[in-house]
């Protein structure tokens, strides 16, 4: 199958945070096994230890030569806009353009406490902050007095190296897609199933076609809980630990998620595709120790079916 790409994500290590090398091995095991990106779950306040991820970006960027990265996703409303353009275009020039910006109104309102902002305002704030995020890796001079942003005579430079990094937007609700409709590259749902895909592409295409804008039903991925093993039952008890708390029946998490044989996963990840879908976002769910023989595995069992 061509055309297909596929990533891997780390999240909120709630088995342990890995080391800084055990960091970096991971990201040059995934550029070497030929996964096309890497993201990185951004979080600000959380019940487990995690690392601020524009740190970890430069940290990979200088350790890697190929393999493009961004946040998933990142919760913008809880950040000043100038600052991410400021960062992210840094990164980009740090990393020879490799950059991906994929940003959410927030699925975590203690973030947006700590922050100072109301919950009710994350998604206007979230429009807002999208378009001075073009503006700036666009223009300069830039000036802007908006609901929530206020600044005069803003340059950033360097811009991204490409011109404006590409913005995808994270979740599944149709103010979400219709959002996507208005201001974004790409869409990044995550915890779908193929048939939530399905239906949810021909809402977004509608929408778009509603506003006179034609949606490439190529420029979306999913982020999919993933582990591989022989043992199918074993695969299901190594990923237990990442599901406490999910919102979901244990049947609707696995219809939502690659676990099991490598066939297995090989088969849902098919039936994504059969759905439109051609972007993936695999990330292991198991313990920091055994993340380098599942990048071993999609490299080995999944990636060849695909490419």
């Amino acid at each position: 199958m061509s055309g297909v790409k596929i990533g891997i994500g780390f999240g909120l290590w709630r088995d342990g945070l890995p080391e800084p090398i055990e960091l970096c091995e991971y990201a040059e095991n995934a550029e070497a096994v030929g996964l096309d990106s890497l993201w990185l779950s951004d979080h600000i306040v959380t019940r487990n230890p995690t690392l601020d991820i524009t740190c970890l970006f430069a940290m990979i960027a200088g350790r890697t030569r190929r393999i493009k990265m961004g946040p998933s996703v990142l919760t913008l409303p809880a950040r000043h806009p100038v600052h991410v353009a400021k960062t992210y275009a840094t990164l980009d020039y740090i990393s020879g353009g490799r950059m991906i910006m994929a940003v959410g109104s927030g699925s975590d309102l203690r973030d947006l406490a700590a922050s100072g902002v109301p919950a009710e305002d994350r998604g206007k704030r979230l429009d807002e902050g999208i378009t001075i995020l073009r503006r700036l890796w666009t223009e300069s001079h830039v000036t802007h007095h908006g609901q929530f942003y206020h600044f005069d005579d803003v340059t950033i430079e360097p811009k991204p190296r490409k011109g404006p990094l590409d913005i995808w937007i994270g979740g599944k609700s149709d103010a979400i897609l219709k959002r996507v409709v208005r201001l974004g590259d790409g869409w990044f749902p995550a915890l779908t199933s193929p048939e939530e895909f399905r239906r949810d592409m021909t809402k977004l295409m509608a929408f778009g076609e509603e506003a006179g804008r034609r949606i490439d039903p190529r420029e979306s991925g999913v982020l999919l809980l993933t582990h591989i093993d022989e043992d199918r039952e074993a695969a299901w008890r190594t990923v237990a630990p990442s599901l406490r708390g999910l919102p979901m029946a244990p049947e609707d998490i696995a219809a939502r998620s690659v676990v099991g044989t490598a066939a297995e996963c090989v088969e849902k990840l098919q039936r994504f595709v059969e759905a439109g879908c051609v972007k993936f976002v695999l990330r292991p769910a198991c313990p920091p120790a055994q993340v380098l023989s599942q990048i071993e595995l999609y490299g080995k069992e999944i990636l060849p079916h695909f490419n």
